[in-house]
């Protein structure tokens, strides 16, 4: 028989409750404004709440984690979420139009990706690290896509259009920025991959320390906390004046973003193997050719042999450092004709030589 929680929760999203479909669970929560974000999850199963410490913490066969909320200001609020998981998971963001949600999304994302190298020569696993800003309209529909074993860390930030008008629009830095020009036309989002060099990574470390979850008396600093994420902004504007992040962004379809994520996993798990070829790439992930090439790039910042290759050297580096391979071997594992021609690529990614590793 079902628990009064589960019946509760079964009966708000009955059109919308999880499937099941190209490997991937789709869990369902809603976009409408944060607190309702909040309730969404709150109302699921196998959740556990703290309504003085403003978290929520979950542990199910397919994910475990927490979450962290609070109105730092009427219309804004921070929520950081941690999470590892279990199974491949979708969470879709559900909007419902007849409600009244002008809350624009502002996130900060970090989903470290699980690298399986089970071969003859090496057995195990090695996590790389992915870093995007992403910022959402409102009423935009959205997709976090999560493998098994994936990692994941968002900072995001959401804010009304009354909140906007007031704190961001009559910023200098944010027209200089030409975030002013986004608001106003029709594109729904902006999405910009980042490299680990270009991360401001203290943030992370900053709003671990400052939501931990400790015992009930404990206060939050809440002038830290604001602090925090006025320099998280900050650093936003800044990216996108010093990169034209608006001028530059492309935007991907929502199926296509699915897609290529889709990918990007495939190929992270396929490292030790020559490169599989944009067309065994199309017809495997049922997109075109041409779609694949474009939206992978836009979606990742590199097109597809640049990311495989990028990311073989992340691995290649790892092997080396941890003494797993020769170079001899490794070069030929990873399709380089000979240890030369490898050494080469690898100081192009690197800046140094395998030798000198």
């Amino acid at each position: 028989m079902l628990s009064g929680k589960l019946k509760l929760w079964f009966r708000q999203f009955q059109k919308y409750y999880f499937t099941y479909s190209k490997g991937f669970y789709h869990f369902p929560y809603s976009g409408k404004a944060p607190d309702k974000l909040v309730d969404s999850f709150k109302g699921l199963p196998f959740v556990t709440h703290s309504v003085s410490q403003q978290y929520l913490l979950t542990a199910t066969p397919l994910m475990e984690g927490q979450l962290h909320y609070r109105e730092l200001e009427d219309g804004f609020w921070l929520i950081y979420s941690k999470m590892r998981y279990k199974a491949n998971v979708a969470f879709d963001l559900i909007h419902d139009d007849a409600e009244n949600n002008d809350y624009y999304m502002l996130s900060l994302n970090n989903i470290s990706n699980v690298v399986r190298t089970y071969r003859k020569f090496h057995e195990g696993e090695v996590l790389f690290p992915k870093y995007s800003w992403t910022f959402f309209k409102p009423f935009v529909r959205n997709c976090s896509v999560n493998f098994k074993g994936d990692d994941s860390r968002f900072i995001t930030l959401f804010f009304n259009e009354r909140w906007l008008q007031k704190n961001l629009i009559p910023s200098e830095l944010f027209a200089e920025a030409s975030l002013d020009q986004f608001i106003e036309s029709d594109a729904d989002y902006l999405l910009w991959p980042l490299a680990e060099r270009e991360v401001p990574l203290e943030h992370f470390a900053l709003f671990d320390q400052l939501t931990q979850i400790g015992v009930e008396t404990q206060r939050p600093d809440l002038l830290k906390i604001k602090l925090s994420v006025l320099n998280l902004i900050i650093d936003f504007l800044r990216l996108c004046k010093a990169q034209d992040v608006v001028g530059n962004h492309l935007p991907v379809d929502h199926a296509d973003r699915f897609t290529t994520h889709r990918v990007a996993n495939y190929l992270d798990n396929h490292l030790l193997e020559k490169f599989p070829g944009l067309d065994f790439l199309a017809e495997k992930f049922e997109i075109s050719k041409t779609r694949l090439k474009d939206e992978f790039r836009n979606q990742f910042g590199a097109p597809v042999y640049q990311y495989f290759q990028a990311q073989q050297m992340m691995l290649a580096r790892t092997l080396l450092a941890d003494k797993q391979l020769l170079v001899k071997e490794l070069s030929s594992r990873l399709g380089y004709d000979n240890p030369s021609k490898f050494s080469a690529a690898f100081k192009k990614h690197h800046g140094i030589l395998p030798s000198e590793l």
